[in-house]
């Protein structure tokens, strides 16, 4: 018997960002892209709708701010995992990632194979964030479940 395929949703208001990140996910065969949205506006009705495992999300993105669309879902839906996928890569910025709830944060100068390990590991409990960020504040973390 093999394991249910992790299901990931991208959120990613470039299309051609999306789309790779998508087709990427989609070869892999432990996981499967169960939709984008280009837009932090639809994000909840997306997730609703999709039921996503895993949520990889850019930083910016018109309409809602993702950070604020990311603590918004973590009430109703806390088994879905963050990772936001970005250029903006400051420890200021990361550490708003963790005060949202993300689960991690892959910088968009990273390889695809670092997004794709990160979404494995977030699906497995696991928080996935640089080393910089301080242990004090990797304490703060969600637990490993």
């Amino acid at each position: 018997m093999t394991a249910s395929p992790i299901r990931v949703m991208v959120a990613d208001d470039n299309p051609d960002i999306a789309e790779l990140l998508a087709y990427v996910i989609g070869v892999e065969s432990a996981m499967e892209c169960v939709g984008c949205v280009h837009s932090a506006d639809r994000l909840e009705e997306e997730v609703r709708a999709l039921r996503p495992d895993v949520l990889v999300l850019d930083a910016r993105m018109p309409g809602k701010d993702p950070l604020a669309a990311v603590r918004d879902l973590g009430p109703e839906f806390p088994e879905v995992r963050a990772i936001f996928y970005s250029g903006l890569d400051d420890p200021d910025f990361i550490e708003q990632v963790v005060d949202a709830g993300a689960w991690g944060f892959v910088s968009k100068r990273r390889e695809a194979d670092v997004v794709l390990a990160a979404i494995r590991l977030v699906a497995a409990g696991k928080v996935v964030f640089p080393e910089r960020l301080t242990r004090s504040r990797r304490a703060g973390l969600p637990p490993a479940q």
